[in-house]
């Protein structure tokens, strides 16, 4: 079957997958103690033998058993937080893509392999649909609105603990994926990030990240943060971030741009311990949630658990 190109759902949506107890014990854990979250899907995937172009989503239908190994290894390294590999499980991406799954069928998929992997927590992983729009009386927003929101109801009737609606580059995809999440997260935490540039503003409009925050939780987001940027761009931003966030914090920064080894096969020059003493200081400062993103692997999860749990002793031992 296709994936359904307009994206629409129910004006009243079935919640019967919601765990909505696990849910509200994930929201109410939000901002306690700093969790983990796994590293990235996407370049994980693309880094199997031959797999390099093909797309993330088509996993979850055609090789679960692999998505499931690789939450697998995350998990042992020490993530508290799963995230489905769903981050381009949308229907215009699906269409693009050529995998001929449902909306449903391809994220509910991405879920099932994360719980198989033994995660207690698994956030539903949505990147931006890519539908431009000006005005939200346009057709296009409409469209854009209702994109985002049948993925979002599909992981989270899957049985999602809640969604990270992540690498959002512009106000634009805040509003809409956000208004969309409202339409069906029905009290399920929403949480957003950003990707921005070295200056701390985001890339598809320029504007600063406070400018994204204040979007962010004006439309219900749960959660603020920045993933695939740099150490230093992550760095800088945590200190912006807590100052005017409401909302507790993550920070997931990628492993900078990648190149072409002898054999031509596409790396990343990873730096676990980079990320190790990063994470120990926004741990330190009072972030929410740690990972990493484009190009890190378990070893990069390995070195954050490790930082978290010093920041929390070290924290222990003066309180």
């Amino acid at each position: 079957m296709a994936a359904d190109v307009h994206g629409t759902v129910d004006a009243m949506p079935d919640t019967d997958g919601y765990r909505f107890d696990e849910g509200a014990a994930f929201a109410a854990e939000l901002g306690r103690r700093c969790l983990v979250v796994q590293g990235p899907m996407g370049t994980a995937l693309m880094a199997q033998p031959g797999a390099e172009k093909i797309p993330a989503a088509y996993w979850n239908i055609a090789e679960p058993e692999t998505v499931t190994r690789l939450h697998a290894l995350y998990a042992a390294a020490g993530a508290d937080v799963l995230l489905a590999n769903s981050f381009q499980a949308q229907a215009p991406a699906l269409e693009r893509d050529c995998v001929y799954a449902s909306v449903r069928e391809v994220n509910d998929a991405a879920v099932r392999a994360a719980y198989r992997a033994g995660g207690r927590l698994v956030l539903g992983s949505v990147g931006p649909c890519g539908i431009d729009w000006i005005a939200q009386d346009s057709p296009e927003f409409r469209r854009a609105r209702a994109v985002y929101r049948a993925q979002i109801h599909a992981l989270l009737a899957a049985g999602a603990t809640g969604v990270m609606v992540e690498t959002l580059t512009c106000v634009n995809d805040i509003v809409a994926a956000l208004t969309a999440a409202d339409d069906v997260a029905a009290g399920m935490p929403v949480l957003a990030s950003f990707a921005i540039d070295e200056e701390g503003n985001l890339l598809g409009d320029g504007l600063p990240v406070e400018t994204a925050v204040f979007y962010a939780e004006k439309h219900g987001a749960a959660s603020v943060g920045v993933n695939c940027c740099s150490l230093a761009a992550a760095d800088a931003a945590t200190k912006r971030l807590l100052a005017v966030a409401r909302t507790p914090v993550s920070v997931r920064p990628n492993a900078g741009a990648p190149h072409r080894d002898e054999d031509g096969q596409l790396v990343w020059d990873e730096n676990p311990e980079a990320f190790g003493r990063a994470a120990l200081r926004w741990a330190s400062a009072g972030v929410a949630l740690v990972g990493s993103c484009c190009g890190t692997t378990a070893r990069t999860t390995c070195a954050l658990r490790l930082a978290v749990d010093e920041a929390g002793a070290s924290a222990a031992e003066r309180g």
